[in-house]
């Protein structure tokens, strides 16, 4: 990776903290330079301006969002236990990862009038993704009867409930990947 690469990433992680701390609103692109120890300029060589920045930062949360459909459709159960462990594992080593959990929950809230966010976080809706491999799980006997979409949220939002307590305390210990597979694992398996 070049120079200009990296420095653009280390932008884009330190404009997630301020984003997360001060809201869009709250944050202005004097401070995203004033933390990352550079010129107005050098940040607007990178990017134009805040709206990009924030629109740089949606992309990489939905991109880390979306599933391989065909993959999860052939193995749900498993599929499902490696996204736990792939995020757990995540969580455990890269700090900006958790703060992305945070970040897009906060950008499902923030009126920002940009047709391309929203068609980002349609794209990257969870449950929108998951109920079909939950249906194909259910009728494979692999995961509980129940509404495909209401155990999606029960299993999604006890993930994101633990990213955003692994970013406000670092050191929370991670629950047992079974734990989460025991809500909608079948009980006949």
């Amino acid at each position: 990776m070049d120079k200009g690469d990296e420095r653009k990433k280390q932008l884009l992680r330190i404009a997630l903290d301020i984003f997360i701390e001060k809201g869009y609103y709250g944050t202005s692109t004097r401070e995203i330079a004033r933390r990352a120890g550079v010129s107005s300029g050098l940040l607007f060589h990178y990017f134009s301006n805040k709206d990009c920045i924030y629109l740089a930062l949606v992309k990489a949360g939905a991109e880390e969002m979306k599933i391989d459909t065909e993959t999860a459709m052939n193995a749900p159960r498993e599929y499902l236990f490696q996204t736990i462990k792939n995020t757990f594992e995540q969580l455990e080593s890269n700090p900006s990862f958790g703060k992305m959990f945070v970040f897009m929950d906060n950008v499902q809230h923030t009126a920002v009038n940009e047709k391309e966010i929203e068609l980002l976080l349609e794209s990257a809706d969870i449950c929108r993704q998951w109920s079909p491999v939950i249906l194909e799980g259910q009728r494979r006997g692999e995961f509980r009867e129940g509404n495909s979409h209401a155990l999606c949220v029960a299993v999604f939002g006890a993930i994101q409930g633990i990213a955003q307590e692994k970013v406000r305390i670092p050191n929370t210990p991670l629950p047992q990947i079974d734990w989460l597979m025991d809500m909608i694992v079948s009980r006949s398996r």
